[in-house]
C-alpha cells in the first residue's frame, strides 16, 4: 500500500532543516558574493493558502540561495517547502541532507512528482519546482515539462509565485561575483497549460 500522509513530525524537521540550510547560506553568499535580492509580491504570503513557486535552476545551491533573499521573518511564515527532485539523484548518497532541506522525489512510490507536490501544497507545506527539471544557463535555456501545469492545474485554489535567479560569472579576479533572486507575482492572464509560458515569464523578468 502506498503512503499518501506525512506525519507532524516530517513537517517540523523539514521546517526547521530548510530554516537551519538557508541561513547558512544566506552567510556564505554575503562572504562570497555580493547579492541582490528582490521580493516584489502583491501581498505578504499566506501559510494557510496553498502555494505553488517556480523557477529557473543553476546550481545546487538554489533551495536554499533562492530563500535566502527572504527576511528571516517572511522565512518563517513561508516554511516548510518541498522541492521536487530528480529521483536518481534523490535517492543516492545526498538523500539525508536532500530530505533535510525540504527535497522529495520525482518519481516512485507514495508521495512523489505531481502527486506529492499537490498534497505538500494542501497540507500546510509550500511546493516548489523546477519547471525545467535540471540545471540550465540562461543561454541554454532548454524546454519545460508538464509538471507544473499537472499541479496547478490540480490546485486552481494556489497561488503561482515565480523565481529568476542569476549566479553571474565574476567579472575580473578582483571583482566579487553577483547574485540575483527576484521573488513576484505570476500574470493573472498566464496560460499555465503550457509550461513553457511560465518560464517565458521567469526569464522575462528583471
Amino acid at each position: 500500500m502506498q503512503k499518501q500522509h506525512v506525519s507532524r513530525a516530517d513537517w517540523h524537521y523539514t521546517r526547521w532543516g530548510g530554516i537551519i540550510s538557508v541561513r547558512i547560506i544566506k552567510f556564505w553568499i554575503k562572504l562570497h558574493r555580493t547579492p541582490i535580492y528582490s521580493v516584489d509580491l502583491k501581498r505578504p504570503i499566506n501559510p494557510n493558502e496553498p502555494t505553488v513557486l517556480a523557477s529557473n535552476h543553476q546550481t545546487l545551491l538554489d533551495p536554499p540561495a533562492i530563500f535566502a533573499a527572504l527576511p528571516f521573518r517572511t522565512l518563517l511564515t513561508v516554511a516548510p517547502v518541498k522541492f521536487m527532485t530528480y529521483h536518481k539523484y534523490y535517492h543516492s548518497k545526498y538523500k539525508l541532507p536532500l530530505y533535510t532541506t525540504g527535497c522529495y522525489p520525482s518519481h516512485g512510490e507514495g508521495l512523489t512528482g505531481v502527486t506529492g507536490a499537490v498534497y505538500f501544497a494542501r497540507h500546510g507545506y509550500r511546493s516548489f519546482i523546477f519547471p525545467e527539471g535540471k540545471r540550465t544557463k540562461i543561454t541554454q535555456r532548454g524546454p519545460a515539462y508538464e509538471g507544473i501545469s499537472k499541479i496547478l492545474q490540480e490546485l486552481p485554489e494556489a497561488r503561482l509565485i515565480l523565481v529568476r535567479l542569476d549566479w553571474h560569472k565574476r567579472k575580473s579576479f578582483f571583482s566579487r561575483p553577483i547574485l540575483e533572486v527576484s521573488f513576484f507575482d505570476a500574470p493573472d492572464k498566464l496560460d499555465i497549460s503550457n509550461p513553457d509560458k511560465i518560464m517565458d515569464v521567469i526569464y522575462a523578468h528583471k
